[in-house]
């Protein structure tokens, strides 16, 4: 009887110390994923650069540089292209005229190309 006894108490300590156990460490776990970190701005954060601020092309590389030299490579490379200035946007309409000639040089240089070849092979 004893021995019945001192098992049941022994299962009931196994479960209760695993109960424990699971339950600690749920609790970690939502204290560590609670203290994610916050990526919002702060009020002083966003008054530090007033909104109508436009820094010049030559701040833009200069503070490219302080990230690191490839970053400011890149920044040197957007300037100088011809648009760096104008953002895309993707509800203006292209030029139907460069479209239909594109589409017509690409569909007869294929042909006139291998008549050429076959020409120059032929002579």
């Amino acid at each position: 009887m004893r021995g019945i006894l001192s098992n049941l108490k022994q299962g009931l300590l196994q479960k209760l110390l695993l109960l424990f156990l699971v339950s600690l460490l749920g609790f970690f776990g939502t204290a560590i994923a609670g203290y994610s970190p916050v990526y919002a701005a702060t009020l002083e954060e966003t008054q530090l650069i007033p909104p109508e601020y436009k820094p010049t092309p030559e701040e833009k590389i200069e503070r490219a540089y302080e990230y690191s030299e490839a970053t400011g490579l890149m920044e040197e490379a957007k300037q100088a292209r011809t648009n760096s200035n104008r953002n895309f946007d993707p509800n203006l309409k292209a030029n139907i005229k460069n479209i239909d000639a594109q589409a017509q040089e690409g569909k007869t240089s294929l042909k006139d190309k291998a008549k050429g070849l076959l020409e120059k092979i032929a002579k």
